[in-house]
């Protein structure tokens, strides 16, 4: 799901990880003025409650009159069809970058959280530590209720183009994609959420630092037999060149 924001070339610093995406010219596709579902809404693992969320869908669809032409609209729109493909179509590009908004901030707190934790002592008395990872949870939390919002209007196409196309309408990958990001993303909030993340972090640094230095003496060990053999062949060169 990362690949449609290689575009988004916006830089991510301590000054502006922490802004919202809904402002006065730019409107969120999440309820509440862009703050998300209320608690009350989603699960514990994170799922919103079906009638919220379509209840939200069906507001979005008509707030931006994506709703499929009728024969009525025929005398009034010269081509129904394709102000209606137009308004979905920039409505998903509109829910699509909030979301890279979302995904360039989280993966910069993300990592710094992760560095702090696997690298410093203490971290209950650092403000910043503790800030940052709060902020990453509830990005984390939007992202995933933008997916399940994206994945409702998926779906919501799906009825309406089964009526033309049939069951395949070439949008059943996209939801598995969606599927398997909004699974990476339970999965990091679940593991932010435990006591034991700072302790986990560190264990994997020390992993990885292991696993860095066998990979460097291997090659080492490489380079070294590497560097035998380029001798001898020289020294067998040479040996030959001067028997003729």
């Amino acid at each position: 799901m990362s690949d449609f924001c290689s575009n988004n070339t916006e830089v991510i610093s301590d000054s502006n990880y922490a802004a919202n995406y809904q402002t006065p010219t730019r409107r969120s596709c999440l309820p509440n003025s862009g703050t998300g579902f209320s608690t009350n809404h989603i699960s514990t693992n994170g799922i919103i409650n079906v009638e919220a969320l379509q209840t939200h869908i069906n507001g979005l669809i008509s707030a931006n009159e994506t709703t499929p032409p009728n024969i009525q609209e025929a005398d009034i729109v010269t081509n129904p069809a394709k102000v209606f493909a137009e308004k979905s179509a920039l409505l998903r590009t509109n829910i699509t970058s909030e979301y890279c908004f979302y995904y360039k901030r989280y993966t910069y707190i993300l990592q710094q959280i992760l560095t702090t934790a696997a690298t410093s002592t203490n971290l209950s008395s650092n403000g910043d530590y503790n800030t940052k990872k709060s902020k990453t949870v509830e990005i984390n939390s939007k992202l995933n209720q933008i997916l399940q919002i994206l994945q409702g209007l998926i779906n919501a196409r799906i009825t309406t183009l089964k009526n033309y196309y049939g069951e395949n309408t070439g949008v059943n990958k996209l939801n598995d994609d969606l599927n398997a990001t909004r699974s990476n993303l339970l999965e990091h909030s679940r593991l932010m959420k435990k006591s034991s993340m700072e302790h986990d972090a560190k264990s994997a640094m020390v992993d990885y630092s292991v696993e860095k230095n066998s990979s460097s003496r291997n090659l080492m060990a490489i380079y070294g037999f590497m560097n035998i053999v380029a001798a001898g062949l020289i020294f067998y060169l040479y040996r030959n060149a001067k028997s003729q």
